[in-house]
């Protein structure tokens, strides 16, 4: 007898605008002359919450002068010391990472005509 009992759907992170909050915080900062402060990064992070278990990309900045990640995704403006976002995102131990200096970001945005990902490949492809 098949059960009655449905599974919730898992909601995936499909509209989220990291790469292009992170693409624009740098872009800012190149313009106000913070070259070698700021570091953009795409990595592949691990979910919380309803996301446990499913890992996928994401776009955040690293303040060089404070070792801080600045995450602007989605509204949000979280700024946490690296240790910790890196930990509670498994950044670390998932070690699928790319970091681009300010000038570098700027050319591959310039080249792609997006704010990424452009290196980054995940487990799920997501």
């Amino acid at each position: 007898m098949p059960s009655s009992r449905r599974l919730k759907k898992q909601k995936m992170p499909t509209n989220g605008d990291c790469y292009e909050a992170a693409g624009k915080f740098i872009g800012d900062q190149l313009l106000a002359g913070e070259i070698d402060r700021y570091i953009l990064v795409h990595g592949e992070v691990r979910g919380q919450g309803p996301l446990m278990g499913v890992n996928f990309g994401h776009a955040w900045v690293i303040d060089t002068t404070t070792d801080a990640v600045i995450d602007k995704s989605n509204g949000r403006d979280i700024n946490l010391p690296r240790f910790i976002y890196y930990g509670i995102g498994g950044i670390n131990d998932i070690d699928n990472y790319y970091e681009y200096t300010a000038e570098e970001a700027r050319d591959k945005m310039l080249e792609t005509g997006n704010y990424g990902p452009w290196d980054l490949v995940t487990s799920s492809g997501l």
